[in-house]
């Protein structure tokens, strides 16, 4: 026990020596006791609480005054004593560097003024600040310190808005207006479409074809219009909250650009380079044929309603038509003209649309999550690009010519006598 009481006393003897030492050695004596917007705003005087609260409240962009004791001491606050350094703001405990503060007046008056403006300098720090933006309000600690240092002891906050209610707005009506646009192009145009129908002319009324039938989907040009979509939306985005114009873009924005462009160039080349002209007159006689085929079957549904016959004429005449469209280069669908060639589903197909559809979902979330555009690694560049080659070169081998599927129920035979 006596031990125990000997080692206790020296312990409190080292740590009452050590004290004055650290607090010596520390000497920083500024104090950061509020903080407000600049300049204030004066409410008028039947002003409700909330336009008051509103008056109040700080943006990017802003400028905001700080007040502190001790700010005529600021030299013993340098680290290592270097007179170059400059106090910086801290927004939620981050360092926003580059962003020095200026005295309006003398040290006495203990007030330093900041201009709350996104740089390269104080990127990151804004991007842990920003992050989740909406245009609701909450407050944020707000202090001063020197760079690679603590910051200097505050009580201070403000209302912070992430966003303002403005840039929100019309960053979400634009982009709503934009994706609205797309997809209509998309629909109702042959934006991103290969060619238009190709129907014989003498098949008459035998198959009745609408007058606003489109080509097939093509799935190089729905890839390149999704990562433009992507792309454009998270470039609105980020202005839209961080305000900067420049340097927003990345190599990996640019690379991903350009693979969508290299692919839907490479599929129009390989399209046109492949013999249409012969693949033309096959198609163009299987599209007769399954024609004639189509005007059996549905003369067979009609005489055979409610048997089993029936039914297996119905379900062939489904497949008759879809072949027709085929055949005749009309769209079946969206997914089913993005992921099948002629004749069928192609993996290959199917593959780069899945990547296309998870490579863009990681992108739009890590763009919410930094405010910047994501640098994927040469890794998920290469699986983007591998998948598109991969797609052009089977895309040579992919069915030029239709197929037609099963045949045309016979009449049935009289039996020999």
């Amino acid at each position: 026990m006596t031990i125990r009481m000997f080692l206790a006393a020296v312990v409190a003897c080292v740590s009452c020596a050590v004290a004055p030492t650290v607090q010596a050695a520390d000497g920083c004596s500024v104090v950061v006791t509020g903080a407000y917007k600049y300049p204030v705003a004066v409410p008028a005087q039947d002003a409700s609480d909330e336009t008051k609260k509103e008056l109040r409240v700080v943006e990017l962009g802003d400028s905001i005054e700080v007040t502190m004791t001790g700010l005529d001491k600021l030299n013993d606050c340098r680290p290592n004593k270097n007179l170059d350094a400059k106090p910086i703001l801290y927004l939620a405990a981050q360092p926003l560097k580059g962003l020095a503060g200026y005295q309006p007046g003398p040290p006495a008056d203990g007030k330093m003024r900041f201009d709350l403006a996104h740089n390269t300098a104080s990127k990151a720090a804004w991007a842990l600040v920003l992050a989740n933006p909406w245009p609701s309000v909450q407050p944020l600690e707000v202090s001063v310190g020197f760079e690679d240092a603590s910051p200097f002891q505050s009580s201070a906050t403000i209302q912070f808005r992430k966003v303002s209610k403005i840039f929100f707005f019309l960053g979400l009506a634009f982009m709503a207006v934009l994706i609205v646009l797309f997809v209509c192009l998309l629909w109702f145009t042959d934006m991103c479409r290969d060619g238009r129908p190709a129907i014989p002319k003498d098949l008459g009324t035998t198959v009745p074809v609408p007058p606003t039938a489109y080509g097939p989907y093509s799935l190089s040009k729905v890839q390149a219009g999704i990562w433009f979509l992507v792309v454009l939306g998270a470039y609105i985005f980020i202005v839209a909250v961080t305000h900067d114009l420049s340097g927003t873009l990345n190599a990996t924005a640019l690379t991903l650009l350009g693979i969508g462009a290299a692919t839907m160039v490479g599929s129009a080349a390989i399209q046109t380079n492949q013999g249409e002209a012969t693949a033309a007159v096959k198609q163009e006689a299987i599209a007769k044929d399954l024609a004639q085929r189509i005007q059996q079957l549905k003369a067979d549904v009609t005489q055979k309603a409610g048997t089993p016959e029936g039914a297996r004429s119905e379900k062939l005449l489904t497949d008759m038509e879809f072949a027709f469209k085929r055949a005749t280069n009309q769209s079946i669908g969206f997914w089913n003209d993005i992921v099948s060639d002629a004749n069928g589903v192609n993996f290959h197909r199917f593959q780069m649309a899945a990547w296309t559809v998870v490579l863009a979902f990681i992108f739009a979330i890590a763009v919410t999550r930094i405010l910047a555009m994501p640098d994927f690694d040469s890794t998920l560049l290469a699986l983007q690009g591998l998948s598109a080659g991969t797609f052009l070169g089977l895309k040579v081998t992919e069915a030029k010519v239709t197929s037609v599927p099963g045949e045309t129920p016979k009449a049935a035979e009289t039996p020999p006598k």
